[in-house]
């Protein structure tokens, strides 16, 4: 189990149709997900002098992203500073790591910059809330292997066997390794293997790696029987 970087908490506008990019100078930065309480408490009426339980269900929804840190001056900066001084609705994205992507519409609630009359850089606040329904595409995560990997096929001297590679959740690409007598086999990194005179004798296993861009998990196939001459 890894942590989460704050830095990989981003907002990011639409600057071209489909185009998102990262705004540059935050150095703090959050995303808030809350609901109204609505109270739906009823004191009871066959006692009603006795302990009420309060209750609510969740009201309106709220989605704000804050950040604050050094005024950047850029291309990205000026089509947000239009959409602020616009008071206007736009496109963004915000990656919460660990939960996903939040995309839609949103608007600048509040944005206020600020700086030294003497020296030093100029800083920026900036709340974003969103002005609209939002998406949300959930974080892929690591793969998982729920059925381990397998081998079809003969163990026999020239004959190949091909690794299955199981079940794996989130997408993933695959490595093997395999491997003779638990040990790694040099240079059998294919789907494929076929065993050579030198394994007569031991059993075949391989090793499959499945990664994507969250991560990456190995499983290990069971043994083959021992390897028979041709």
């Amino acid at each position: 189990m890894s942590q989460q970087l704050s830095r990989l908490l981003l907002i990011r506008i639409e600057t071209n149709p489909g185009t998102y990019e990262s705004l540059c100078g935050f150095k703090a930065r959050s995303f808030n997900m809350s609901a109204n309480e609505v109270d739906t408490t009823i004191p009871d009426c066959d006692n009603p002098g006795g302990p009420v339980q309060k209750t609510s269900i969740p009201g309106v929804a709220s989605r704000t992203f804050t950040g604050s840190g050094k005024f950047v001056s850029g291309v990205k900066q000026a089509i947000l500073m239009g959409h602020v001084r616009a008071t206007e609705v736009f496109n963004a994205e915000v990656i919460v790591p660990g939960d996903g992507v939040y995309r839609g519409a949103w608007m600048v609630s509040d944005f206020e910059v600020s700086g030294d009359g003497e020296e030093g850089t100029m800083e920026f606040s900036a709340t974003f809330s969103a002005a609209g329904a939002l998406t949300f595409t959930a974080e892929a995560g690591a793969p998982v292997n729920s059925l381990l990997p397998s081998i079809a096929g003969i163990a026999k001297v020239g004959e190949t066997l091909t690794a299955m590679e199981g079940s794996w959740s989130h997408g993933a690409t695959f490595s093997y390794q395999w491997k003779v007598d638990g040990t790694n086999k040099s240079g059998a990194t294919a789907k494929t293997y076929s065993p050579v005179v030198g394994d007569v004798g031991k059993a075949v296993s391989v090793a499959i790696t499945a990664s994507n861009t969250s991560g990456s998990a190995s499983a290990t196939s069971g043994e083959t029987a021992d390897v028979v001459a041709a």
